[in-house]
């Protein structure tokens, strides 16, 4: 059995703390000083950036944006804004994806072919379709946010960006696998032309 590198160790421990990150600002709401939730975002921010391979220009929009966040969270210890926070990384996400779309290769085909996935025709349509379902789910997530941070109750925007969101995006990851493996059985039993 391999042990995983200190690198992939750095990266879980980021998506764990970021995933975490609802629920530390719930708990500190409570406590009336959101200042230790941006401190915390700061430095889960910094070990992401000085992950190796952390650097990629999506990866830089993602820090940058957490970063813009976490100061201004600082400065103001506005609830409001710690509650933005999600509405920011999906907005980054959806610009991210959206612009590849624009700009191709898109962002699944990128991903895929990093991972090195081979792609013919139909593989870069299917790709482009997956970047065009996770842009509606960034627009979708992004306004459930929206509203859970203006409008919600702390439980309900912590239960929605902490858990809700994270289990939404989950299921297209495995909805994505599924579909794909289906396609990939029906391109195989297809007769050769």
């Amino acid at each position: 059995m391999r042990l995983p590198t200190g690198r992939a160790v750095l990266r879980v421990g980021t998506v764990v703390l970021l995933a975490a990150y609802p629920f530390c600002v719930y708990v500190l709401m409570g406590r009336g000083n959101l200042r230790v939730a941006g401190l915390a975002l700061v430095a889960v921010l910094a070990v992401r950036f000085l992950t190796p391979g952390a650097t990629r220009v999506q990866g830089f929009a993602a820090l940058a944006t957490g970063a813009v966040f976490a100061l201004a969270i600082i400065a103001t210890n506005s609830e409001t804004l710690a509650r933005l926070y999600p509405v920011g990384v999906s907005a980054t996400m959806l610009a991210a994806f959206g612009l590849t779309l624009l700009r191709p290769p898109s962002m699944v085909e990128r991903i895929a072919r990093a991972a090195g996935a081979a792609l013919d025709a139909a593989g870069v349509r299917y790709t482009r379709t997956v970047t065009v379902v996770w842009c509606g789910f960034f627009i979708l997530n992004g306004c459930i946010a929206l509203a859970t941070a203006l409008a919600g109750s702390r439980e309900v925007w912590a239960l929605y960006n902490g858990l809700l969101s994270y289990l939404f995006a989950g299921a297209i990851l495995v909805g994505e696998r599924v579909v794909r493996e289906l396609l990939r059985r029906r391109a195989a039993r297809a007769p050769l032309p």
